[in-house]
């Protein structure tokens, strides 16, 4: 079998782009920032608009309804280890990667709790209340409250529906939010919000993601979402203003799995045993 390289994060990972945005904007980052030649593809403006493509990994840019997003393409990052949303997202809200901040799978097991947690909800995995505390679920400062030191403002745009989730709270503690209901609203809120200088805005678009994990890419609903956020993407690269410098990102990729490529791990006859972790790696 062959052990895929473990994920660089000494200038090309997601956490070495998150490094460069805060060292630009004069926070204190916990990592270096990018090389050389992906630092120089950026520009540096008092307002960053970072645009985080839940799951297009840059395999998939190769797909005739993600043109302008492989036209604007750079170079590639590694994603932090395992490869899920709720690792990533940590990483970009805390600058470190998943051995440092502590959120290490999907589902994970902390003795603090009675039960394995889901990390998405920040709950049991069977939806029940475990008395996880949000905000301090994840040690230690947020990107934003060093930013905030700095005397920048950060701000996140996702959908409104995730404005009071445990998650949201954990994540972006430090941050103004401010919500859409629909991808054209999205960006028209991002471009509202970097008028003004001094600020990094993260938008937050899941619909990839979503759309991979129920249908695969190969479905109709896949390229569905890609067009919708290859025509965000080219709506702010048109319409946003010199003085912003856009970024691009995604948190994750996506490789579809056949049924024989999936392995059932087996209980014992009492259901004693624990899996936890993630799906994408045996711990």
């Amino acid at each position: 079998m062959e052990i895929p390289d473990a994920p660089n994060y000494e200038g090309r990972g997601l956490v070495n782009l998150i490094a460069e945005i805060e060292a630009r904007h004069g926070g204190s980052p916990a990592h270096q920032g990018l090389d050389a030649d992906l630092a120089s593809a950026l520009t540096t403006t008092s307002t960053t608009v970072l645009v985080v493509f839940d799951g297009l990994g840059s395999h998939q840019l190769a797909h005739p309804f993600a043109a302008d997003l492989a036209a604007s393409d750079v170079g590639p990052l590694d994603a932090p280890f395992p490869t899920t949303t709720t690792v990533s997202l940590t990483t970009i809200a805390t600058g470190r990667t998943a051995t440092e901040h502590g959120l290490v799978g999907y589902t994970l097991v902390d003795p603090q709790f009675p039960t394995v947690v889901n990390t998405i909800h920040l709950r049991s995995v069977f939806g029940e209340d475990i008395g996880i505390d949000p905000d301090t679920f994840v040690p230690g400062d947020r990107v934003w409250e060093r930013l905030a030191t700095a005397g920048v403002e950060s701000i996140v745009v996702q959908p409104g529906n995730f404005a009071t989730s445990p998650l949201t709270r954990m994540l972006y503690r430090g941050a103004r939010f401010e919500a859409y209901h629909h991808p054209d609203e999205a960006v028209d809120v991002t471009l509202d919000v970097a008028r003004h200088p001094g600020r990094v805005i993260l938008l937050y678009l899941p619909f990839v993601d979503v759309a991979a994990h129920v249908s695969g890419q190969r479905s109709a609903p896949y390229s569905e979402a890609l067009r919708v956020v290859n025509t965000a993407w080219a709506r702010l690269v048109d319409r946003l203003p010199e003085s912003v410098t856009l970024i691009g990102t995604a948190d994750h990729g996506h490789i579809d799995l056949s049924e024989s490529n999936k392995h059932r791990i087996p209980q014992p006859g009492d259901g004693s045993r624990t899996v936890a972790g993630d799906p994408r790696a045996l711990f």
